[in-house]
Order: structure tokens, then sequence, then C-alpha cells
């Protein structure tokens, strides 16, 4: 084995080999070693220490490397499994469609209600949807944050019945913090039938609602609100209008 001189060499060696080493599957790794005499292991360990405690960000370059590799790889099995649930995802029978029914591009958005981020989304959203007459929005309530999130998607879900889903939906995403009687409070303000709304709340119709999005995120790997899903893109997070509009377009000049 050929000794590096150069201290500049030797840090991009021993990174590629703490890389190599950690990332690799174990068969993998063995075979590494097994490349290498018991001499020449021990000079590699010897260099590796010298030039990990002299140069400590050799690991933390490649700790940043793996994570981003790693997430990666999270990202490509979400999506191979987006690809694998889409027929469930774009159904809308325990739904409604906000904006064009039959629009050419369909973004699929699982949010909580007492979500800050989702409520800053939720502006940006209706802009382009009032914007674009192409947009196909299907809402999918995924109340995780606190009880209050619950009440709110059962209200929201529940007014699809009195007619009154879409304005009621961008009335709560608008409120701050939500509490259960500032849910029923707006839902007053836009004549809503609060006894038969609180009736539906526990109907079938609502329950399964909620229950296919828990099974949704779980299936697919879904970790947080919001979250969104553009004809098959999986884009985690608060998503700015701009970039919205930039995907869109990308979308559209792909089929062209």
């Amino acid at each position: 084995m050929m000794l590096l001189k150069s201290k500049t060499n030797l840090i991009y060696f021993i990174f590629f080999l703490v890389t190599a080493f950690v990332s690799l599957p174990l068969f993998g790794q063995n075979k590494i070693n097994n490349s290498f005499s018991e001499g020449e292991t021990a000079i590699i360990k010897k260099l590796a220490l010298e030039a990990l405690l002299e140069n400590p960000e050799i690991l933390r370059e490649a700790s940043k490397i793996l994570q981003a590799k790693e997430e990666q790889q999270r990202n490509q099995n979400v999506a191979n499994l987006i690809k694998e649930y889409n027929s469930e995802l774009i159904d809308t029978k325990d739904t409604v469609v906000i904006g064009n029914p039959n629009g050419d591009i369909t973004i699929i958005e699982f949010f909580d209600y007492n979500c800050p981020y989702c409520k800053t989304a939720a502006k940006d959203l209706r802009a382009l949807i009032e914007a674009d007459e192409n947009i196909k929005f299907i809402p999918r309530e995924w109340p995780i944050l606190n009880n209050n999130s619950v009440i709110a998607a059962k209200a929201a879900l529940a007014s699809i019945k009195q007619g009154k889903y879409k304005e009621y939906h961008w009335k709560l995403m608008k409120e701050g913090s939500l509490t259960e009687a500032k849910i029923f409070d707006i839902a007053r303000k836009l004549k809503i039938d609060i006894a038969s709304l609180k009736e539906n709340m526990e109907s079938e119709f609502v329950i399964n609602h909620i229950a296919k999005s828990n099974a949704l995120a779980r299936r697919i790997g879904f970790s947080g609100t919001p979250l969104f899903v553009i004809e098959g893109r999986f884009l985690p997070g608060f998503v700015p209008l701009e970039e919205l509009e930039k995907i869109i377009s990308d979308i559209r000049e792909s089929r062209m």
C-alpha cells in the first residue's frame, strides 16, 4: 500500500474511508477490510485517528454527506409509495374539490387547522387557486397536533353536507390558534347550522376521511404538516407561492 504523504491527500483519503466504512453495508465493509493486510489495516487506523484528531471537520463533513444521502433515499422511498397509493390519494369520494374538478394540475394537501405553517401556506394556495382556473385542489384533513385540531377537521368535513366547506376551510385557516369555541363561532358567522354540524361530525363519512388520512400518511411515511403532493411530486413543509407556480409551470411544460 502506498502511504499518502500529502496532508491534503490524507484528509481526502480519510474522508473517503470514513464515508465508505459508515455508509456501506456490512458485507461491503468486510470486502474493503479483506483487501488490506493486518499491517496495512493498522496503518489506516492510525492515519485515520491522527487525521480525525487534527481535522475533526472530516467527520462532520462525512456526517453531512451521509445525512444528505439518507434524506435523498427517504424522499425517493416516499416518491415510490406516492405512485403506489396514487389512486387513493386522488380519490375524492370522501372529500371535496376546491377549484376546477377537471383541472390539469392536481394538488393534494395533508394539513392541520392548528398548524401555523399550514395557515401561512393556505394564503398562497388560495391565491394560486383563484388565479389559475386549471387547479384541482384536494384537501386531506390530517389533524395531528391536538384535540382542537380533531374538532376543527370534523367540523369542516361535516360542513360539506351544508355546502359550506370551501368558505369554512379558508376561514378556519385564516384564524389563529383554534379553540372549540372559535371553531363553532366561525361556523355560526357563516350561517352553518350548528346542531346539524355537530351531528354530522361523528358521521361515518367524517370518521372514514380522517382514518384514511392517517392510514395513507402512515403507509407512505409522511411525518408532518403541511405536506403537498402535486402531480405525484412530494413537497413537505411550507412551499411559497412563487415555488408552487414554478413547479406547476415546469409540469405543464414537460407535457408539451
